[in-house]
């Protein structure tokens, strides 16, 4: 049974290797530097990126900085989508996640014993 409300089908994507080639060369025509781009990758997307039979051995390169895919910075993870920062947001490569502010540690009131009068006391 169809709704009438039936949502168009997303336009099918290539993989992740031609999505991120495609966005990095068309930031090229725009004059972005390569070392300015970052891909944030996420994992799924890395992980097709390597298993990807077309890539070829040489765009992919692994130092101590990272992975980088046709020479631009790959951070994985942390991403719900896959995206090419162009280097004019304020992402920092590498730069961990800012911490929610800590909560103060709850702290329990001492008990005070209770004085129970007593009617020799009171008179």
């Amino acid at each position: 049974m169809v709704s009438p409300n039936a949502q168009k089908p997303t336009r099918r994507r290539g993989s992740a290797a031609e999505e991120a080639r495609m966005a990095i060369e068309a930031a090229d025509a725009d004059g972005v530097k390569r070392a300015a781009m970052t891909l944030r990758m996420t994992l799924r997307d890395v992980s097709e990126l390597k298993r990807d039979p077309k890539v070829a051995m040489a765009d992919i390169s692994y130092s101590p900085d990272g992975m980088r895919y046709l020479g631009v910075a790959v951070d994985q993870g942390g991403v719900t989508q896959s995206t090419l920062d162009r280097g004019d947001t304020s992402y920092v490569r590498g730069a961990a996640a800012e911490a929610p502010p800590a909560k103060p540690k709850a702290t329990r009131k001492k008990a005070v014993k209770k004085v129970v009068a007593t009617p020799e006391a009171v008179a």
